[in-house]
């Protein structure tokens, strides 16, 4: 089939366009099927048109505004050790203590992702025994409880909590 624009080449170019119309009522769409010789497809302003043509042009300068934007954007910074966010990710480890609550947020997918989870599951220090770990967090919980209550002005709550929690912290 010859180029629908010159009838003079081959036209090895398909381009589909759809046109949609408003009808009565409902929109209505009509296919357009053209035959473009290699040198017409060059001519028109065709979305995309294999390397090097407008629209690959184009979303290469997207990506790159995209890129600039994102470096320009203020980073966090340790004030005690002077770490960035940037610097974070290229050395894989926090400068201080302190980065664990300047970076806290950023951090948290990532501990979740490695260690399937934000909090410390595994052995304690010493020997410690698992017993004693559930107590210690059943404790934290009981007391994170009784400071809601005493907010929320629940006292008969926040009297049960405590006398439950002074049985638990009461020496064995």
């Amino acid at each position: 089939m010859n180029c629908q624009y010159c009838q003079a080449m081959q036209g090895t170019v398909e381009v589909t366009e759809v046109e949609t119309w408003e009808g009565t009522g409902s929109s209505n769409n009509k296919v357009v099927v053209k035959h473009l010789c290699e040198a017409c497809a060059q001519q028109q302003d065709l979305p995309f048109m294999g390397p090097g043509a407008k629209a690959s042009t184009k979303l290469w300068q997207l990506m790159g505004a995209k890129a600039k934007a994102t470096e320009n954007k203020p980073q966090l910074i340790c004030p005690s050790c002077s770490m960035s966010q940037t610097e974070l990710r290229k050395v894989g480890r926090l400068g201080c203590p302190q980065c664990y609550e300047i970076f806290g947020k950023d951090l948290q997918p990532t501990l979740e992702r490695i260690h399937g989870a934000t909090r410390h599951k595994g052995r304690l220090p010493g020997n410690q025994s698992t017993d004693k770990r559930d107590r210690m967090e059943l404790i934290q919980k009981l007391r994170t409880r009784l400071e809601s209550a005493i907010r929320s002005e629940q006292f008969e709550v926040a009297a049960d909590l405590r006398d439950e929690l002074g049985n638990l912290e009461a020496p064995k």
